[in-house]
């Protein structure tokens, strides 16, 4: 095998490190359906492709920031309270 070349199959610690991602979450992953992989035997393994079309289906496009109403200020005691988002 080229040292170059990536593994055909993966173990579960070699894919965690390939997603930076713990065993865990890819364990997590795995129950609920949304990761696809081999079992042989009694060893999981997965493929670069099955990574792959997982984070595609964890990628999401986040909208752009839109500025919220302002909080309103409050007076206490005669005293006007700004909130710190309100202040330069």
């Amino acid at each position: 095998m080229n040292p170059a070349q990536p593994p055909i199959l993966l173990t579960e610690a070699e894919a965690a490190e390939a997603l930076r991602l713990c065993t865990r979450k890819l364990r997590e992953a795995r129950q609920q359906g949304i990761l696809r992989y081999l079992l042989i035997g009694r060893a999981v393994r997965y493929t670069m492709e099955d990574l792959e079309s997982f984070v595609a289906t964890l990628r999401e496009v986040q909208p752009a920031c839109q500025p919220g109403p302002q909080p309103k200020t409050r007076r206490r005691g005669g005293a006007e309270i700004i909130p710190f988002s309100a202040r330069r």
